[in-house]
């Protein structure tokens, strides 16, 4: 019997269906997952050998694993993000790659949210506190009528922009263009450092893109208050933000995504109440898993159908 592979954990919440679905189609669905944020190229080699489906995480599809995946004829990436794919050899070679665009922004939205606010109110460090005996009255800082920068501003970026209205903030955002859309005010990349007390990352991550928040380019901003991570980590040099917040030219940082994930940080830097960091887990709902996997089972469908 032919098989669908999936490795994308979050295909589990309608495990059923997708059963159903391939039963139809006299396919069996196979879920193997990583115990990690993803499978690496070597893993996906053997995973993806014998099988012309299959629905992926963040797990590394390139050269080599299209190259040993002869039967490959269809990858369907859970949620937007496709930098984990060598999408030219698989155009050049007929491998259709699927994903799943405007979906997952509201969700990371919602999440990016309460990290500015946990920050800046200082909401996980008092809870700290409180379990540790400590009654601690130290201020934070409001939201209302921040300057809060997005470098790229896409689905997340629209998202949140929406949710930060009822605190009056002025948003600026650097993309590829002006999209001249209201409330909102396009600025060069070197404005947009300049100006920001809150910097939102949201970008893809390109060769134009990597590390692209480093200490050189963030120089003309000694007073940024939040600097915050949720698109992919090598959009950010670590090491160079993490000195900047030591030394008090970024104030807090929070990351939900890494270079390498799951990351090793400092246990000096974890414990420091500067950073608030998170497992790369912003968009991780039920109700995104629900919506994400029924638009999958439309793909799956249409392909099967065939």
């Amino acid at each position: 019997m032919l098989e669908i592979i999936s490795t994308c954990p979050r295909t589990n919440t309608n495990s059923l269906e997708f059963e159903e679905l391939c039963k139809k189609f006299n396919y069996k669905f196979i879920e193997i997952f990583p115990k990690n944020q993803g499978f690496n190229s070597s893993e996906m080699k053997n995973i993806l050998s014998n099988t012309e489906i299959c629905i992926i995480g963040d797990d590394e599809v390139d050269k080599d694993v299209l190259i040993q995946s002869k039967k490959l004829k269809h990858i369907i990436k859970w949620g937007t993000g496709i930098d984990n794919i060598d999408l030219d050899f698989a155009n050049e070679n007929n491998i259709e790659v699927h994903n799943t665009p405007n979906i997952l922004g509201k969700y990371v939205a919602e999440y990016t949210l309460g990290l500015i606010i946990d920050n800046l109110r200082n909401i996980s460090n008092n809870n700290s506190n409180m379990k540790n005996k400590i009654w601690d009255k130290s201020s934070g800082i409001s939201l209302y009528e921040k300057t809060i920068g997005f470098y790229g501003f896409g689905d997340i970026g629209k998202n949140l922009a929406k949710l930060l209205r009822p605190f009056g903030c002025e948003v600026i955002y650097t993309d590829l263009k002006n999209m001249s859309l209201k409330d909102t005010e396009y600025v060069e990349f070197e404005k947009l450092i300049e100006k920001s007390q809150i910097l939102i990352i949201s970008a893809p991550l390109t060769e134009d893109t990597y590390k692209i928040i480093n200490k050189q380019n963030l120089k003309n901003n000694n007073s940024l208050e939040l600097l915050v991570n949720i698109s992919r980590g090598g959009l950010v040099d670590e090491n160079e933000i993490f000195d900047l917040v030591l030394s008090q030219n970024i104030k807090r940082l929070s990351l939900d995504v890494y270079e390498n994930e799951p990351p090793l940080i400092k246990d000096s830097i974890l414990d420091n109440e500067k950073f608030l960091f998170t497992s790369h887990n912003a968009s991780n709902t039920i109700d995104a898993n629900y919506e994400i996997n029924s638009k999958i089972l439309h793909i799956l469908d249409e392909i099967l159908g065939e």
